[in-house]
């Protein structure tokens, strides 16, 4: 699944500020939405989707600009795509969209290798993809699953491993040489504890801990930007406002991008009744510069993640709604800025 040919990059030069055509600025805060799956199901070889249709959403709901990841699929799965299929979207997109990669390519190694027994060649061949990524014109490597609970429909994956897995320490590495962010998607596993009952079927019975592995590979290069994807939407019951205070306090290199979605455990959620629950709130006020939008909305599918992330911003105050909609987001993923 390595790129091989895109190693020589793929990607226009990115257009400057000028150059670059969006929606016009208005009432609402302009998103940069920084989680989007083009498509959940896709065989190789082509998209249902075009950057034109991609832009006219995104005007809809002022969103100035989006970065495409693959989802962390295994080898074989149907829903595979990556650099190679984002690439031509993202080239056509007129400077509005980004590519995150690696779901396609790195993850499948990731999950395949025991962390115990992981060869040199592994590691070089791994580090080659890596670096080939970034050459096609990356912003990011992602989506990579520590902890991914498969949804029991069709082939969706159970896929788990240790956040200190050798090769996700080479990848913090890498990313810090290359300034590119890593998108993790990681239930929260404080403790082992048992699978909670909404989730069982093809997922495992038992979860291991994995908050304290995470912190190690937080630890292992504070130089590289961390993004655990989907604050908001926790499977667990796990993932509440002390445990993310607790990682954001003690590890600066950690980011987190916020997801809206109707399915989850309710208290973890961002939104009340009254628009953004107060503990949430407060935890945006002391992190400010820590939380970027991140939908998580596939296309072909209806657009409830897209309405529910404009509403959040929405709600935010306005001293934090263009930092957490926006202006993060362009300095974490190293966006240009778009001028009027």
């Amino acid at each position: 699944m390595f790129l091989g040919t895109l190693a020589g990059g793929l990607l226009a030069a990115p257009l400057t500020a000028a150059e670059t055509p969006g929606p016009p600025p208005g009432a609402r805060v302009l998103i940069v939405d920084t989680h989007v799956h083009p498509l959940r199901s896709l065989h190789r070889g082509g998209f249902a989707v075009s950057a034109s249709e991609l832009l006219r959403l995104m005007d809809e709901f002022s969103v100035e600009r989006m970065v495409l990841l693959p989802p962390p699929f295994p080898e074989g799965h149907p829903g595979v795509y990556g650099a190679r299929e984002l690439a031509g979207i993202v080239r056509d997109g007129h400077g509005r969209l980004a590519m995150v990669a690696g779901g396609e390519s790195l993850n499948p190694v990731i999950q395949a290798t025991p962390p115990d027994n992981v060869l040199a060649r592994v590691m070089r061949d791994f580090r080659k993809e890596a670096e080939a990524i970034s050459k096609a014109g990356a912003v990011g490597f992602g989506e990579i699953a520590l902890e991914h609970f498969s949804s029991g429909r069709g082939h969706h994956p159970y896929e788990s491993t240790r956040p200190d897995h050798p090769l996700l320490l080479l990848l913090a590495d890498i990313a810090a040489e290359r300034r590119m962010v890593i998108d993790v998607h990681m239930e929260a596993v404080p403790a082992d504890m048992p699978m909670p009952p909404a989730r069982r079927g093809p997922n495992p019975a038992e979860l291991h801990a994995n908050i304290a592995g995470f912190e190690r590979w937080l630890d292992h290069n504070r130089e590289t930007k961390i993004v655990w994807a989907h604050a908001g939407w926790d499977l667990t019951g796990e993932r509440r406002v002390p445990l993310m205070r607790s990682l954001l306090d003690r590890h600066p290199n950690l980011y987190m991008s916020v997801k809206m979605d109707s399915a989850g455990f309710p208290g973890t959620k961002p939104m009340g009744e009254g628009g953004v629950r107060p503990g949430w709130l407060a935890m945006l006020r002391d992190f400010p510069d820590r939380f970027v939008v991140g939908s998580d909305q596939f296309f072909g599918e209806d657009k409830e993640r897209l309405v529910r992330a404009r509403e959040f911003v929405d709600a935010l105050p306005p001293d934090l709604a263009p930092l957490v909609g926006r202006d993060n987001a362009l300095r974490l993923y190293q966006l240009p800025v778009r001028t009027p």
